[in-house]
């Protein structure tokens, strides 16, 4: 787009009004937004046959992790990396598996039915499994992205990108903080004062310069045109973090709708105004601004979605025990983000770079649909089991552990990166050791958080 020409700015506006002109997507970024879905798509599928296999066995805590580790993990692993150009196959027969899976355990639940059991009930009733289901598998899936993008058996168009465009590792780090947002104090009508937000803010911030001093002093390669110099992805939860907290003890949630939209509108303004051109050029960086104008511009995009988070959780909270009700809203608000996203990308494209518009619209879309997907499960499963067995499971236990401390996992996972990275070549690595590599490192993390989870031990923000 123009946006500055011969010493004047020109915004196009006429572009922007004309709702006539939104069509589909691009035919490349179609494929890459489908392809980026699939490539999430099995995630779910794995998870329903993990805690049908678990409800099944009646299995302890640590031979549930061993076998939802290989049910859910191994397969995601392979799926992002040697079998990912089978993705739509791998839809196909694990949703077919999906089916068969059950016919088998309905079957054998039946045979095996207690006459005592007059009602099912979930293991924990009183907690929301679909949220939890959501959350672990977007750090499941970051976790093992930050390793595998180093291996050559990690195709090279799910990296993130460098401008525009739809890839599995863009919508990773907007799905973190989605992830976060959904599960805010204020969508269980609490509300966090600023001084709290600064005092868990600074856990992040610390976190966030070791690594940047780490990083430094072991002159580990960082992109400088992910974040800048100086700033990295834990900077930002922080700086998200801080100001959400300011709006949110201003606005209660049922209003956030309208300061996320605001807050999009002004960032978008702004990006077509000059700061595009300012981030996408190769200037120099001299000043600290210039140094990490990627970080502070799209600090203001990430706001806006943690904003657009909670009130979607909030919203969904008010209604969750009318399951039309509920059904008819995840409709609405997921079919919404998508027609948002056309409409964007047509108009500014999809930067997780800027973390405009378009990008916050599509994290919104995937994350969005996959808790949907969650919840329609953990409502198929209340259903089904109604009368059949005492109790089931509706979140594995890999999930439970992953979800209670997510920051954990994450900085486990970083940390696990660079000494991988310090250690070997990975670009070096061969298929076969690189996949034994990958499987050891997400033991590894999974172990730590599930002994954690075991324990009692969370890291509190």
């Amino acid at each position: 787009m123009g946006i500055i020409s011969n010493g004047s700015l020109k915004f196009p506006w006429r572009r922007v009004l004309d709702f006539n002109a939104v069509a589909a997507l691009p035919t490349d970024n179609a494929r890459n937004a489908i392809e980026t879905l699939l490539l999430i798509l099995p995630s779910f599928f794995f998870m329903v046959i993990a805690v049908l296999l678990s409800s099944l066995l009646h299995q302890s805590k640590t031979w549930a992790f061993v076998l939802e580790f290989l049910i859910i993990v191994v397969p995601v692993v392979l799926n992002v990396t040697v079998f990912s150009q089978y993705v739509t196959s791998v839809v196909i027969i694990t949703g077919f598996l999906i089916g068969m899976h059950l016919l088998i355990y309905l079957l054998v639940v039946f045979l095996k039915q207690q006459k005592t059991a007059k009602r099912a009930t979930p293991i924990n009733p009183t907690k929301k499994d679909y949220i939890t289901n959501c959350r672990a598998t977007i750090n499941l899936l970051s976790v093992i992205a930050i390793l595998a993008v180093d291996f050559t058996i990690f195709p090279a168009r799910f990296s993130k990108t460098l401008t525009t465009g739809f890839s599995l590792m863009d919508v990773g780090v907007g799905l973190f903080v989605f992830a976060n947002g959904i599960v805010a104090p204020e969508v269980r009508g609490k509300r966090d004062s600023i001084g709290s937000s600064i005092r868990g803010s600074l856990c992040l911030l610390v976190i966030g310069i070791l690594r940047l001093v780490l990083t430094k002093l072991t002159h580990y390669n960082v992109s400088e045109s992910e974040y800048g110099v100086h700033w990295n992805f834990f900077i930002t939860l922080a700086f998200t973090k801080i100001f959400s907290s300011c709006v949110l003890n201003i606005v209660k949630p049922k209003y956030v709708l309208i300061n996320a939209t605001l807050i999009l509108i002004a960032h978008e303004t702004l990006l077509q105004l000059s700061f595009k051109t300012w981030i996408f050029n190769h200037f120099e960086r001299h000043s600290f601004t210039d140094a990490n104008k990627e970080g502070l511009v799209s600090a203001i995009g990430y706001l806006a979605l943690y904003l657009y988070s909670v009130y979607f959780g909030y919203s969904i909270k008010q209604t969750e025990k009318s399951y039309r009700i509920t059904n008819g809203k995840f409709f609405v608000i997921t079919m919404t983000s998508l027609l948002m996203t056309i409409f964007c990308n047509y108009h500014f494209e999809v930067s997780r770079r800027l973390a405009n518009a378009g990008y916050v619209f599509w994290v919104l879309f995937i994350g969005i649909f996959m808790t949907w997907l969650f919840y329609l499960a953990e409502n198929a499963q209340k259903h089904i089991f109604e009368g059949i067995t005492k109790h089931y499971l509706c979140s594995p236990y890999i999930y439970e552990a992953i979800n209670y401390n997510g920051l954990i996992f994450f900085i486990i996972g970083n940390l696990l990166t660079g000494l991988v990275n310090l250690s070997i070549s990975t670009k070096q690595v061969e298929a076969p050791t690189s996949l034994l590599i990958l499987f050891l490192y997400m033991f590894i993390n999974c172990t730590a958080v599930f002994l954690f989870y075991v324990k009692n031990w969370k890291l509190k923000l």
